[in-house]
């Protein structure tokens, strides 16, 4: 279960600032990880990461393809909750970490999902995208933009022991399952 993501290895113990960030920005490299290796560097090292990879740089009209899903909840809501919600639509989670700013009082995380296939065009990845934000609906708006960077973390929440590769067929499935939960079957 090898990824191809966009990564910089540099760790941190903090969330970067000014600077450190251009410099991770411009220095992402397509990078081949196994899934433990990638929620170790992420989640426990602080290093960062975007989730799709570029036809040079990372802008959403280079997209090259991508793989995996990330969501940021930093509205407090508790992990245990998006758990279940991840569970009731039958969308495992690959990995979870706390992110910089997590504290007991207000929970702060990225969750990560992983594709049964690579998306090799940004339309679909966008789409792909608006529905986990749709079914998680707590999850920070600013995930949509496939280019997005995510910093590392203090700990990882969750690590899956075996992937499980959502096929779009499933998420499908969980849209259809959350709209009809949502909405009654009235839409």
């Amino acid at each position: 279960y090898q990824y191809n993501i966009s990564f910089h290895d540099t760790m941190h113990t903090t969330k970067p600032t000014g600077t450190e960030i251009g410099n991770i920005s411009n220095h992402l490299a397509e990078t081949q990880m196994n899934y433990k290796e990638l929620a170790h560097a992420v989640g426990e090292a602080g290093c960062s990461f975007c989730p799709a990879v570029y036809h040079g740089k990372r802008k959403a009209e280079n997209f090259k393809s991508q793989q995996l899903i990330g969501l940021d909840f930093d509205n407090g809501i508790p992990f245990h909750i998006i758990q279940q919600k991840a569970e009731h639509y039958h969308l495992k989670i690959l990995f979870a970490y706390r992110t910089f700013s997590d504290t007991a009082e207000h929970e702060k995380f990225r969750v990560v999902f992983a594709l049964w296939h690579k998306i090799t065009d940004s339309f679909t990845a966008r789409s792909v995208v608006n529905i986990f934000m749709k079914i998680f609906e707590n999850c920070d708006e600013a995930c949509k933009d496939s280019a997005r960077l995510f910093f590392g973390g203090k700990g990882l929440r969750y690590l899956a022991d075996e992937p499980h590769e959502i096929s779009q067929g499933e998420i499908i499935l969980a849209l259809a399952a959350y709209m009809a939960d949502k909405y009654d079957n009235k839409h």
